[in-house]
């Protein structure tokens, strides 16, 4: 019957869209290049996240609970991620290479056509990994445990590869508030040491105090 047929197709699509896109194998057991390799590729259409000068869209699951125009603090159930998004060397078309880090857990470049970048990943303990993702003029930093990095450069790349600049805004910006520029620019071309991320030893010190007041009230 018509029904029957129509479902058919519809299977068939859904599967061969399913190979296509992720081979349908979970991003727990992709190499973090197939990873990367889907982030850069993908095209992005719907945007939900607009900014002075760019847009991009925030995958499902991550909140953005705190932003100063080119810096956003977006949260997940269980990490803080750290974005930065430099208009400035956008608008510059500011290229510099990245030189890979041989003591580093995993240190490798990203290029894909006219965008470019790198993925860091330094041991922070037994558990911890701090990971900095750079592309598309945009940064990422994140702490997180061994077994959600595969995730954690899946959802970061998704945002970094989304971000979409508004070149005649951000003319208009740098005419009119480059005060403003200057007092959020971050050199996103340079990975910084653990010690160095004020930003994440913030997040660290806030959720060392929020463990602490739980246990207080637990023994209350």
């Amino acid at each position: 019957d018509v029904g029957g047929i129509m479902k058919k197709k519809f299977v068939l699509l859904s599967l061969l869209a399913c190979i296509f896109l992720v081979g349908c194998t979970p991003i727990q057991e992709m190499t973090l290049l197939e990873i990367i390799d889907i982030g850069t590729n993908r095209t992005v259409e719907v945007y939900n996240k607009y900014r002075k000068g760019y847009k991009y869209n925030l995958p499902k699951g991550l909140d953005v609970v705190d932003n100063s125009e080119y810096n956003e603090v977006i949260e997940s159930r269980d990490y803080v991620y750290y974005l930065y998004v430099d208009a400035v060397s956008y608008y510059n078309k500011v290229i510099e290479k990245y030189e890979e880090n041989s003591k580093a857990h995993v240190s490798m470049q990203i290029n894909y056509q006219d965008k470019y970048g790198y993925l860091e990943i330094n041991q922070l303990d037994e558990e911890k990994y701090f990971i900095e993702i750079m592309y598309n003029y945009a940064k990422i930093e994140v702490i997180v445990k061994k077994r959600d990095i595969n995730v954690a450069v899946y959802d970061s790349l998704s945002v970094l590869a989304s971000v979409k600049f508004n070149d005649d805004v951000l003319k208009t910006l740098l005419d009119e508030e480059i005060s403003q520029f200057q007092e959020v620019q971050f050199d996103i071309f340079e990975t910084v040491t653990t010690v160095d991320s004020q930003y994440l030893q913030a997040v660290e010190d806030e959720k060392e105090e929020q463990e602490d007041i739980h246990d207080s009230d637990l023994i209350d």
